[in-house]
């Protein structure tokens, strides 16, 4: 009795504890299977099959790290744009870890496919901000209008991030093509006060030929003043200067008649530049009572 009683107590004892063991045994197993070299092709080639191709995107960015390189090869070399597409939303998926996809998506900013292009933007998107910036620059410069205005949207997306994108972003005001000059002010809106010497160039670019450009300019203007006013104990009272001297430059544009800026437009600029006029006036009167009372010290 003894013998059968312990049997049935260690019994007892593996059924209790078994499915801390199965369950790990099982997911390894489903992982090894998962990110075998033939199985994440078997899902590639999915990828142009209809009704499979959201499971295969799904079990692709499931895999992760272990399946980039391979999309990195559908990315370059799949003659079906509509594999290369997805290949491209699978890397955006991923994130982080599909940095080392970083140049064949900038290349893929130059595909034919318009599919693939736009693919390509979305996952420089979500892929580590500063790291794909010197792709989307370059970009800016290349012979195609389409390449051009892509790298410039990519940019609108990361803010300050892009900061060293905006000597570049600045020249590219200059651009033949509307879509990308109207592209360009935006990101360099986006990107903040730390786009400050970009200013005078986006004053010019509130004259331009197109409305809309110069509307762009225009809120860029506007956008960069506004976030240096909602960080204004970082701005130096010397970056405050030039801030409203341009301000106050484009204010005279945006009110000009044959210019035709919408009020909103005009409002863009004029709001912050009385906010900064109210910030400088304080600064020089904190200055006048700081330099009052230490005069006060020295004659008592």
């Amino acid at each position: 009795m003894k013998t059968i009683s312990r049997a049935s107590r260690k019994a007892s004892i593996l059924i209790a504890i078994s499915p801390l063991f199965i369950t790990p045994l099982f997911s390894h197993s489903a992982l090894a299977q998962s990110t075998n070299p033939s199985q994440i092709n078997s899902y590639i080639q999915q990828l142009s099959n209809t009704n499979q191709n959201q499971q295969a995107l799904k079990s692709l960015v499931n895999i992760g790290k272990p399946a980039v390189q391979a999309l990195i090869t559908a990315l370059q070399q799949h003659q079906n744009p509509e594999v290369r597409a997805a290949a491209a939303t699978a890397l955006a998926q991923i994130g982080n870890d599909a940095a080392p996809a970083l140049p064949a998506l900038s290349r893929a900013l130059q595909d034919k496919d318009p599919k693939v292009r736009s693919a390509a933007v979305e996952a420089f998107g979500s892929i580590g901000k500063r790291a794909m910036i010197p792709y989307l620059v370059a970009n800016l410069k290349h012979e195609n209008a389409s390449v051009r205005y892509n790298a410039a949207h990519g940019l609108t997306r990361l803010g300050n991030y892009a900061e060293s994108a905006v000597p570049t972003l600045t020249e590219t005001l200059k651009d033949q093509e509307t879509w990308v000059r109207l592209t360009a002010a935006t990101a360099l809106g986006n990107i903040g006060v730390r786009a400050l010497s970009s200013l005078p160039a986006l004053v010019t670019s509130m004259e331009d030929k197109d409305i809309s450009v110069r509307h762009s300019a225009a809120y860029a203007l506007g956008s960069i003043a506004t976030n240096a006013q909602e960080t204004v104990n970082k701005v130096s009272t010397k970056e405050l200067d030039t801030l409203i001297l341009h301000l106050e430059k484009g204010l005279k544009v945006a009110v000009k008649p044959n210019l035709e800026f919408r009020q909103q437009a005009v409002s863009s600029v004029r709001t912050p530049l009385e906010a900064l006029k109210k910030e400088r006036n304080k600064r020089r009167i904190t200055q006048i009572l700081s330099q009052w009372k230490h005069l006060s010290l020295q004659k008592i």
